[in-house]
């Protein structure tokens, strides 16, 4: 039960909308906010979107984005927020509204209020007609009611942002522990850095071996001398398995004895099931839907996880997630956007719209290694970094590629460097789910007042 409230105007002194024009898209510039960077409370800049300066000066006309700002979407998604960070220079895209608290009103507090249960009720349903509604207008915006906690609301805002940080530092964590893979990846298998070492060596009369290890290891050859023994000992097993010279193929040089495939010679491309919403309950089997994904390579949690009864898991097997499967979306906006199923995001089930691959050699070693060439082979194809992305794909043109495949021995070399990152980053995105899991949870309470928030403080410092 909410026992006081006010509108929402009376606590912001701006409630502005935005420029209805659609501003002349740049590749570089200011940055335009769009709705599409914005979910769950988090906003995403990944992949910006920019206009020229004079365009930026008329969506500004009226108010200049500022920290501590709160941008809400009125539709397309309907009801997300965000906060302006420190030291962001920006605009507002199309149908998002600015919403600057008053001095004496804790911004933070009104951002998690406004992404209550019992707010987020009031802007999708038309109380008037009794239906639900695509859009908010700028009225019906400014008179939501929002729960009012005089003495606790900076408590409540810093424990719910307290738990949000924390999701989002395993976040960054996760995405830094992915690039040093991916890095690897590439020196490896792209860039055939290590054979590349060792053809120079050979040229200039320097021991093959050390100039491999080097370049294993990001180092320069006179450097491996402050490493220990094991790590010199593992880097020396690493350098002896590429090759010390190049050979022609259907890809240009690679190293000598390695191969080219068709992408799909070596791993199964798999479909979703168009399951119908009909079919969907309030539990049971997790459904993937395109929406879980995004563009930095992480499978998601959403607030609004649909599911299928358990019996769809005998019905429906063939759709069925497996560890560690790679999932591409491959058409509409979203795609390009991919990730991986971790284990605590099972058991579930590929909705359409989307493929999963698999490894034909069905072993983590394979699985791991084809991960990490898909993500290499999507941003190149997919054209994502050029900022251009396709609109969707054709199975049999996605799986006629020609990719370079290195020796087994090499592959579980790989394996056994990036597993351990693997292994965290699966940890962390299992923690991330049962911080999401109680903060969502908190959230309503904290808000009717239906729990003591000093206890509650208690109990999730001590875990």
């Amino acid at each position: 039960m909410i026992a006081d409230t006010d509108t929402l105007e009376s606590m912001c002194e701006l409630v502005i909308d935005c420029p209805h024009f659609t501003p002349k898209w740049t590749d570089s510039g200011y940055i335009v906010l769009r709705n599409q960077n914005i979910k769950n409370g988090v906003l995403d800049l990944s992949s910006p979107s920019f206009t020229n300066k004079e365009d930026f000066k008329r969506r500004n006309k009226r108010a200049t984005p500022k920290a501590g700002d709160i941008v809400f979407t009125r539709e397309a998604p309907m009801g997300e927020v965000c906060m302006i960070p420190d030291g962001l220079e920006c605009c507002l895209g199309q149908r998002q509204v600015l919403l600057r608290p008053k001095n004496d009103v804790c911004g933070q507090y009104l951002f998690w209020a406004l992404q209550s249960p019992f707010v987020q009720h009031q802007i999708s349903w038309n109380e008037g007609t009794g239906s639900t509604v695509s859009n908010v207008r700028i009225p019906v915006l400014k008179a939501l009611n929002i729960p009012r906690h005089p003495k606790k609301e900076d408590e409540i805002a810093k424990l719910l942002s307290d738990l949000a940080d924390k999701i989002e530092l395993n976040r960054q964590t996760n995405q830094t522990l992915e690039n040093i893979a991916q890095a690897i990846f590439k020196s490896w298998f792209v860039d055939f850095e290590p054979t590349r070492a060792k053809v120079a060596a050979r040229e200039n009369g320097q021991d093959l071996e050390l100039a491999a290890m080097a370049a294993i290891a990001c180092k320069e050859v006179d450097e491996l001398d402050a490493l220990s023994g094991d790590q010199l000992e593992r880097l020396k097993s690493i350098a002896e398995l590429f090759p010390d010279r190049f050979e022609d193929s259907e890809l240009g040089e690679i190293p000598i004895g390695w191969r080219t495939e068709n992408l799909s010679d070596e791993i199964d491309i798999l479909n979703g099931f168009a399951f119908k919403s009909k079919d969907y309950s309030e539990k049971g089997t997790f459904v993937l839907r395109t929406k879980n994904f995004n563009v930095s390579n992480e499978t998601e949690r959403l607030h609004d996880d649909v599911f299928l009864p358990e019996s769809f898991l005998i019905s429906h097997e063939k759709y069925m997630a497996k560890p560690f499967d790679y999932h591409l979306i491959m058409v509409g906006a979203s795609v390009g956007n991919r990730g991986i199923i971790y284990p605590c995001h099972l058991p579930a089930l590929r909705n359409q719209n989307m493929w999963c691959f698999r490894a034909k050699r069905n072993s983590f070693v394979s699985q791991v290694y084809t991960k990490y060439l898909l993500d290499f082979l999507v941003v190149k194809s997919v054209g994502l970094a050029s900022g251009s992305a396709r609109e969707f794909f054709r199975k049999g043109d996605f799986g006629s590629q020609k990719i370079c495949i290195g020796s087994e021995e090499i592959q579980a070399a790989f394996y056994r460097v990036v597993m351990p990152i693997f292994e965290k980053k699966a940890s962390l995105v299992e923690e991330n789910q049962i911080l999401e899991t109680l903060r969502n949870s908190l959230l309503p309470k904290l808000l009717s007042g239906e729990i003591d928030l000093v206890e509650q403080e208690k109990a999730v410092v001590n875990g």
